[in-house]
Parts: C-alpha cells; sequence; structure tokens
C-alpha cells in the first residue's frame, strides 16, 4: 500500500513531440498543478419539448493540459528541467581536468523547440498509485526566487499535449548526494559590483508561446508550440533603502547588467563550486519610490525589466555541478 509521500514527479526528453518517453529523472516536486484541459461543445436549438441540453447534443473535448513543476534548486540533477526554458542549451563542458561541468541556457529568437514527458504519481484513497502521464510538455515560462530564509526556487510552467492513464510509472530515479542551494549562498551584482542590501531576488518570464495550435484535420490533437509573440523577462528585487544610487538609475531610465549569482560552499575541484549563476546583460528599474515606516528599516522595492542589446543573450543561465549529462 503507497501513501502521499509515495507521489512522485518525474521527467524525460522526448525525441518527437508528444510521443511518450519513460521517465529518467525525478525531481523533488513541491506542488501538483498538472491538470487536463477540457472543453464542452452544447448544440441547442428550437425542439418541442425541450427541458435543458439534451445529452446528445453534449460533446467533451480534450485539448491537452497545463501544469508546473516547482522545485528548490539542488546542487545537482537539475540541467533536464532549464535545458528547455530559454532555447539554446549548451554543455555540459568539464572545466579544466576536475569533475565539476559546466551547464549554460541562453534565450534566443526561437524559444523553447524541445519537449519532455512528465509523469506524475499520485496515491488514490485506497492506497493504490495511480500515473499520469503528459506528452509533449513545452516550457511556457518559468520563474526563478530567493527570499531571505529559504532555499533557491526555480518554477517551469509547461503546456502538454495530452495527458494519458495507460503508461505505466517509471522506477523514480533521483540525483544522489546533493544539497540545496539557499539564501546564505546568494549574492546580487548590478554592473559587476555586489549590493548588500536586496533581501529578495526574483526572475519571471513569458516564453510568448502559442499553446493552442489546433487545425481541421480530424482531430483535437494540438500541434507543438511555437513562439507567437515577444517574449517578456521581468522580476522584483527588494531590500532596504541604503542610498539614491538605484532610485537615482530608476528616475533616469539608466539600464544597468543584473546578475543573481548562488554558490554552494563546498567546491567541486579547486575554484569550482555547485552554483546557479543569472546572468541579465541589459535591465532597467521600472520603479519605484522608497517607502517610510515607523516600526521598520525604510524599503525599496525595484520592479525591472530585461531589455536586448542586440548581441548578448538577454538572459543567460549557468548550472554548475558534477553532471556529465542533462
Amino acid at each position: 500500500m503507497s501513501s502521499i509521500l509515495d507521489q512522485v514527479v518525474q521527467i524525460a526528453e522526448e525525441s518527437t513531440y508528444g510521443t511518450f518517453v519513460s521517465p529518467t529523472r525525478a525531481y523533488e516536486a513541491q506542488a501538483d498543478t498538472f491538470t487536463r484541459d477540457t472543453t464542452y461543445l452544447e448544440s441547442i436549438g428550437m425542439r418541442r419539448d425541450l427541458q435543458t441540453i439534451r445529452s446528445d447534443r453534449n460533446d467533451t473535448i480534450t485539448l491537452g493540459a497545463t501544469g508546473s513543476i516547482e522545485t528548490d534548486v539542488l546542487t545537482k540533477g537539475h540541467g533536464l528541467l532549464m535545458k528547455n526554458i530559454l532555447g539554446t542549451s549548451a554543455g555540459p563542458t568539464q572545466q579544466g581536468a576536475t569533475a565539476a561541468y559546466l551547464q549554460t541556457f541562453s534565450s534566443d529568437d526561437t524559444g523553447p523547440t524541445g519537449s519532455l514527458t512528465t509523469q506524475v504519481s499520485r496515491v488514490d484513497a485506497g492506497g493504490t498509485l495511480r500515473t499520469f502521464s503528459y506528452n509533449g510538455c513545452v516550457p511556457t515560462g518559468f520563474n526563478i526566487t530567493q527570499n531571505l530564509d529559504e532555499a533557491l526556487k526555480l518554477t517551469v510552467d509547461f503546456d502538454a499535449e495530452e495527458e494519458v492513464t495507460s503508461e505505466s510509472e517509471a522506477t523514480p530515479s533521483y540525483p544522489a548526494s546533493t544539497d540545496v542551494l539557499d539564501f546564505t549562498m546568494a549574492t546580487v551584482e548590478i554592473d559587476d559590483s555586489a549590493v548588500s542590501s536586496f533581501t529578495s531576488f526574483s526572475l519571471d518570464a513569458d516564453l510568448g508561446m502559442k499553446t493552442d495550435r489546433r487545425f481541421l484535420k480530424g482531430s483535437a490533437i494540438k500541434s507543438q508550440p511555437k513562439r507567437s509573440s515577444v517574449p517578456a523577462y521581468t522580476g522584483t528585487i527588494e531590500g532596504e533603502f541604503e542610498d539614491l544610487t538605484q532610485f537615482a538609475a530608476y528616475a533616469a531610465g539608466t539600464t544597468f547588467k543584473l546578475e543573481f549569482i548562488c554558490t554552494y560552499p563546498t567546491a567541486i575541484s579547486g575554484s569550482y563550486y555547485p552554483k546557479l549563476h543569472v546572468t541579465l546583460p541589459v535591465c532597467k528599474w521600472t520603479g519605484s519610490t522608497p517607502v517610510a515606516s515607523l516600526d521598520d528599516m525604510t524599503t525599496i522595492s525595484l520592479p525591472y525589466t530585461v531589455l536586448f542589446n542586440g548581441s548578448d543573450a538577454a538572459v543567460q543561465i549557468e548550472y554548475m555541478s558534477t553532471d556529465t549529462s542533462f
């Protein structure tokens, strides 16, 4: 008999969009949000003695599914989840002759082109695990958040081609010997200089993907999502009001380079440490004025938007670990 503590979320990279692949990597997901997307077609017309919608005029059509995978970022094993969130991926590249490998994920003009199979095993009231598989999972957005007293969090939003219950559960495989990245390891840099007064960081991505690519082809099965609008990368940094530097940049519309770096304190080898490093070459504050208080330090909330300088990737995420593959 299984319990709620036996539930699992795991993924695998697909070679063909929408074609099931038995999962190869399990993640310590913190929420279950995957759900079927359904529409109902009802035909109503003038008919004598009609009492309500006729049962033979009501059709149920499945349009796919949506969901998110939310995790704390670990010191290894997260590359597969991040591989398709921006568009371009490189690595893992060995660092020197060490056990450290660097994976790099960069934004581009086409966006995500790969897809995943996601499998969620849910336990029923009788203690039986019921396996739901979501084929054709394409990222539509993501969030990276670091707050005080918390681990670094990554949430990836997906659109799925279909939800099925006919596939067998894969045996969960978790990365071994891992730890979480947390707030004590995090720093924020502006124009290559660390700022020590910030208390939170977030980056949100709307990847601009068209997810309803259905056609008159004899079924409701959608085609693979593709980019159909300009992506938006935004976020917010909060902290104590240290001086006028960031407010002045906001007021003047000054652009700047923004980096978030979370580095594990134990080296893999030499100067190579497990880390997640976000680089945003050109950003602009979109607010705001500091807020005074009688029961706390004066604080400032700094929402920002990411811009493109025409050459560098607008968003780059580097992930250092001992993983030799995604």
